[in-house]
């Protein structure tokens, strides 16, 4: 098999900073393509990565026969229906979180992906967490050396999303000060969708399926049509409670998750910057840190991508979950909105 042509459909932050780089340093891809709607961004960011072809409609780059995968990374409610179109057309594709803004979106993409079973579609961040700290946890769990695990906190807060827009900008000689992840008409949701995704996603992967929720969630300090901050309450199939966090209102950002068994607890920290995990035992009373690899190996998110197209294996993060992280986020919006539980 030759290299595999992919395209990018999208040419902002997560793009320059994220796929392309990862994506440019694999020798089984050759980048055939990049798409934004503004031609500046296309233009610019095919020049920089050394990319031959741009175009300022994504349909143009999937006409291509050559392109085999796409990555979409655009903002979110267009995710959904840029993939439709993208399997549709043929292509393997990866699905930049989330994977919609709406439970009914997210149905749209896996009812499109049943008809073709021959292509890899990847939703993220499932993958993000196929790693050696991820592992050491949830052997931890489910080998019982916390003992029971009642309880689970996940918090995944920053201090927003307008300097990262603004850097972007920069980038591209464009007027800083419009950030469209405020702008309710354009996200469709705030830092719920944007930073809790990650968070709903550890808990389903370390905890399984939610039996009901109750969340609260409100705009405490941005000027933004969108909800700044979020906290949900699940029960989980497994009997644990976790609560998930999410914010855009902290001076300084935090990727943390605390794990409290009856014989132990875990914390891991700033599992998107330098992880380490801490580990207690109460019968030394006594914390451990285990020597641990910050990943498998480099580029793994794209690598792993390029290994299900060239063996025929399903991707860490099925179209079927991703629908499913939409749901969680769904309901917690309509509990905070409704003010009450929602069950499963």
């Amino acid at each position: 098999m030759g290299k595999i042509g992919f395209g990018v459909i999208g040419c902002g932050g997560i793009a320059n900073y994220f796929h392309l780089p990862e994506l440019s340093t694999i020798e089984e891809v050759k980048l055939v393509a990049v798409a934004d709607i503004k031609e500046n961004r296309a233009r610019i960011t095919a020049g920089k990565f050394k990319v031959p072809n741009w175009y300022t409609d994504y349909r143009e780059l999937l006409e291509r026969e050559d392109v085999e995968a796409v990555v979409i990374a655009t903002p979110h409610p267009t995710h959904s229906p840029i993939a439709v179109d993208a399997i549709k057309a043929g292509k393997h594709v990866i699905i930049q979180k989330p994977m919609a803004t709406k439970v009914s979106d997210a149905e749209a993409v896996v009812e499109c992906a049943k008809k073709r079973k021959d292509l890899k579609v990847m939703a993220l961040p499932f993958v993000y967490f196929d790693n050696p700290y991820f592992d050491y946890i949830k052997e931890s769990i489910d080998n019982e050396y916390l003992g029971k695990v009642c309880m689970a906190r996940i918090r995944v807060a920053h201090s927003g999303p307008e300097k990262y827009q603004d850097d972007v900008a920069k980038m591209f000689n464009e007027e800083t000060g419009d950030c469209w992840f405020f702008d309710k008409e354009r996200a469709e949701g705030g830092a719920l969708f944007d930073m809790g995704v990650y968070s709903f996603t550890i808990a389903n992967l370390l905890f399984g399926k939610a039996k009901k929720l109750v969340s609260s969630m409100g705009t405490l300090d941005k000027k933004a049509s969108v909800e700044d901050s979020a906290a949900t309450m699940m029960d989980m199939e497994t009997g644990s409670i976790v609560v998930v966090e999410t914010s855009w209102t902290q001076a300084r950002g935090t990727n943390e998750i605390y794990i409290y068994g009856v014989k132990g607890m875990l914390v891991w920290e700033d599992f998107f910057g330098n992880p380490i995990v801490k580990h207690y035992d109460s019968s030394s009373s006594s914390w451990k840190i285990p020597s641990l690899t910050r990943e498998k190996e480099p580029q793994h998110t794209h690598r792993h991508f390029v290994k299900c197209i060239v063996e025929d294996t399903v991707p860490i993060g099925t179209v079927e979950e991703g629908k499913y992280l939409v749901e969680l986020m769904e309901a917690a919006q309509r509990s905070s909105e409704e003010r009450r539980i929602i069950y499963f």
